[in-house]
């Protein structure tokens, strides 16, 4: 050892303390301080660096197997040599698991036995140092490793669900909000909401049961295409490790990003497909059921009706003189009382009643449940309401409306279809028009 070395004798007895340090004394470029108690110690290696600790296992504060304990467990990076009076394997054996690097006899010492233990507990302890730094090496490069394959195999899921045209919007959603905390290692402690903008999910909000807003959070904007459309929160109920000097870790971050940049193209593609079912659906003036969907829908409730023995009626309205209102206020005021019209009819009709717009003024509604009688009742309503209806148009009085409408129950029980249906209603309705327009007709 060329260097200065410094040693700590930690010995009560006065007489044994001098043998020890008279001997420590001799060996080469070692300086030695003594403490007499293991709190005197303690302090002692708060104000130095020393590199070899002779601890003897009796001490007025700390006695056996303790004292090294308690030593090493305040200074776990110091190589320490026990000293005792008893010639114990295994008590030698305890101390060693308790820390101690070596041990040695008082009875024995001298010197080179001293010298010999202090170059080979400074190695022991170093050696020591690098397996345990190794260790937890080989622990941190596999928890990083669980947790990036945690992360890879959330990113696998969410995308294997938000891809799978079986799923709808809603139960997709649901189901990466479930999926989310697995991409951590302790999923139970974390909350995921996903909010969203209104019309884009029938709740509005997916969450985790229980889920708990709390300070602990990452976040991320969602967009669908270039409009903002929700917001994806992460919540922690317990305070995850710091990774370094910030509370979440680059890959994290970058996670939570990326799932919300998953999202907003699910979002995306939802409204793109609702806007090309609407436009191939709806009737593009009056929000209406176009004539095609119409008939499909109302095709679709015959069969139900005709299955479970349920009435079902449709009315044909036709808009009386409503070329003069074109001739006369122009085109936009005639676009005008048609959307009035279908406002007008939605806010009388029930939900599961369909309208469609068939062409021109001409409109169907189906009434399912509905038999011939109600259905008059329901007609008549729509006429009288349609009759006090003033449409406000620029550059003039409000355009008064009326219409004449044909009722036909269908015949589900004769197997009679919507065509022939429509056709009976059809020519109710033109002896309604014949008959001095703005009135009901039942069809034959």
């Amino acid at each position: 050892m060329s260097e200065t070395m410094f040693a700590l004798l930690v010995e009560d007895s006065p007489t044994q303390a001098l043998l020890t340090l008279a001997e420590l004394e001799k060996v080469p470029n070692v300086k030695v301080d003594h403490a007499a108690s293991l709190a005197a110690a303690l302090e002692f290696i708060q104000r130095k660096r020393y590199h070899v600790v002779f601890l003897d296992l009796t001490l007025p504060d700390s006695v056996g197997d303790e004292t090294v304990r308690r030593f090493c467990g305040a200074a776990p990076e110091l190589a320490v040599v026990v000293l005792t009076n008893h010639d114990d394997d295994q008590q030698a054996l305890m101390a060693l698991e308790q820390g101690a690097q070596d041990y040695l006899l008082k009875a024995k010492l001298d010197a080179a036995s001293l010298s010999r233990s202090f170059r080979y507990a400074i190695h022991r302890k170093r050696a020591e140092i690098l397996v345990r730094e190794a260790r937890d090496a080989a622990l941190e490069a596999n928890r990083q490793l669980e947790r990036r394959m945690r992360q890879i195999d959330c990113m696998y899921g969410v995308s294997r669900i938000l891809e799978s045209p079986e799923l709808p919007l809603q139960v997709a959603l649901e189901q990466v909000v479930a999926k989310a905390p697995s991409a951590w290692l302790k999923p139970d402690t974390i909350g995921v909401r996903l909010s969203c903008m209104t019309g884009l999910l029938p709740s509005g909000i997916v969450e985790t049961p229980g889920f708990v807003e709390t300070a602990c959070r990452l976040e991320a904007q969602v967009f669908a295409g270039s409009r903002p459309a929700g917001r994806i929160e992460i919540c922690w109920t317990e305070t995850p490790p710091a990774e370094g000097d910030e509370a979440f870790s680059t890959s994290e971050r970058e996670l939570v990003r990326e799932l919300a940049r998953r999202v907003g193209l699910a979002l995306e593609r939802a409204c793109v497909q609702k806007e090309l079912v609407q436009l191939a659906t709806t009737d593009f003036l009056t929000e209406a059921c176009n004539r095609r969907h119409f008939m499909q829908s109302t095709a679709a409730e015959i069969q139900r009706a005709g299955r479970y023995g349920r009435p079902l009626s449709l009315l044909m309205i036709d808009l009386d003189h409503f070329k003069r209102i074109n001739d006369q206020r122009g085109h936009a005021a005639g676009d005008e009382a048609l959307k009035s019209f279908v406002v007008m009819a939605r806010d009388l009709l029930r939900d599961q009643d369909i309208i469609g717009r068939m062409g021109g003024e001409e409109f169907a509604i189906a009434l399912p449940e509905t038999a011939l009688n109600p259905a008059l009742v329901v007609a008549e309503r729509l006429r009288i309401r349609l009759a006090g209806l003033q449409v406000p148009v620029s550059g003039g009085e409000p355009i008064t409306l009326s219409a004449s409408f044909g009722v036909a129950e269908c015949k589900v029980g004769a197997g009679e279809g919507l065509e022939a249906c429509l056709g009976r209603a059809d020519a109710a309705l033109y002896r309604a028009k014949a008959t001095g327009r703005n009135r009901v007709e039942p069809a034959e």
